[in-house]
């Protein structure tokens, strides 16, 4: 049996060089993962899609695709047209890593959420730890909206939210 693959996506729109800064990152994290990139240029139609394609094509990354999307659909249906591609030989992928282009992974981290989700076959969605340029961490979680939720989010005071 071989190892499952994982697809990384990174959606594109109107932000050639940070995408390909993206996808340079990325290529680094997902070493030795049996897995590919698939760039969707979001339909920017400023030269994009052409740049990233030339950028990909010249420095040689056999494991990176950029497709276009055709329109622009928004986030999650950019992101979707990158899921429908799939792995380069048409196979669905067993991972699905969700790359914005404005995020650049360190070195393993990829590798980091792959492991998880190989060695504990209960998890379901993985996400990763995000910090800025400045190495501060970002929140980016939050609760399953509720009316719950929603009033602790409005009151925004300790010992309501320590409860929710």
């Amino acid at each position: 049996m071989s190892d499952p693959t994982i697809l990384t996506i990174i959606l594109n729109y109107k932000t050639a060089e940070m995408t390909i800064k993206s996808a340079e990152a990325a290529r680094v994290a997902m070493q030795g993962l049996p897995g590919e990139i698939v760039i969707v240029d979001n339909d920017s139609q400023d030269g994009s899609y052409e740049a990233i394609s030339v950028h990909v094509a010249d420095a040689g990354w056999a494991d990176t695709r950029v497709i276009q999307s055709g329109r622009n659909g928004g986030y999650g249906a950019g992101n979707n047209v990158g899921i429908k591609a799939g792995m380069a030989d048409g196979s669905r992928p067993d991972y699905v890593y969700i790359l914005n282009s404005d995020a650049f992974p360190k070195p393993g981290a990829i590798k980091v959420l792959y492991d998880h989700l190989n060695t504990t076959p209960t998890t379901g969605f993985a996400g990763s730890y995000i910090e800025g340029e400045d190495e501060i961490q970002h929140t980016t979680t939050f609760r399953f909206p509720s009316i719950w939720s929603e009033l602790e989010g409005a009151i925004k005071f300790g010992p309501i939210s320590r409860i929710f």
